[in-house]
């Protein structure tokens, strides 16, 4: 499954905070959008957001100075394959849903602002010489949303947050590997060849009987 990682710690940009609501039904329920700006420190992270990005935007001149490859990391790519290329790049179609966003915030973890059934959508790049490459992107809550959580996200529009965690959903499914579930997944696993051919001619038996 595709997903969008920022590593922990990582510093974003509140670029705009806009509280709205959302209908559920018949019912207004708070919610809030966050147009966030992350600045990663390999344009890599390009390819989160299609296969490829990175080489379209970048690449390495063959006139350019060779770099050493450190620790099995490659070249870095700091020029812009295209300069007159209109920037930002859009990925308008591109969309996460069910991320957990935790913000570092107050004096410790207890006061720590979490965004929860976070949407993410609406992600942008730029390509700038040197190799960086800016990435924004929108995230969208509308679950527990407190007025107290609204001020305190409002009062962040323009400033850098600390993204502690950006967690996608678990979809994972939890492996029982005890010998009970073992057992009822292979219910003839203690059984040899000979009882399991005279099992399946007893039931042949038993539907001619029938007949």
């Amino acid at each position: 499954m595709k997903t969008f990682d920022i590593p922990a710690d990582s510093r974003l940009k509140v670029v705009k905070t806009t509280p709205h609501k959302e209908m559920h039904g018949t019912t207004a329920v708070q919610a809030i959008s966050l147009r966030l700006e992350w600045w990663p420190t390999d344009n890599a992270a390009l390819n989160q957001l299609a296969d490829g990005l990175q080489d379209v935007l970048f690449w390495v001149p063959p006139e350019a100075v060779p770099q050493e490859m450190l620790d099995g990391i490659p070249p870095a790519k700091k020029w812009r394959r295209c300069p007159d290329l209109a920037m930002p790049v859009k990925v308008p179609k591109l969309e996460f849903s069910g991320y957990t966003l935790r913000i570092a915030h107050g004096i410790d973890d207890s006061t720590a602002l979490e965004l929860y059934s976070c949407t993410l959508s609406k992600f942008e790049a730029e390509a700038k010489e040197g190799g960086t490459s800016p990435i924004r992107f929108s995230l969208n809550s509308n679950r527990q949303i407190t007025p107290e959580m609204v001020g305190a996200l409002c009062a962040l529009e323009g400033q850098e947050i600390v993204v502690e965690e950006l967690a996608p959903p678990d979809t994972s499914e939890a492996i029982d590997g005890t010998q009970a579930a073992f057992d009822a997944d292979h219910p003839d696993a203690d059984k040899d060849a000979g009882d399991l051919f005279a099992e399946a001619h007893a039931e042949v038996d038993a539907l001619e009987i029938d007949d």
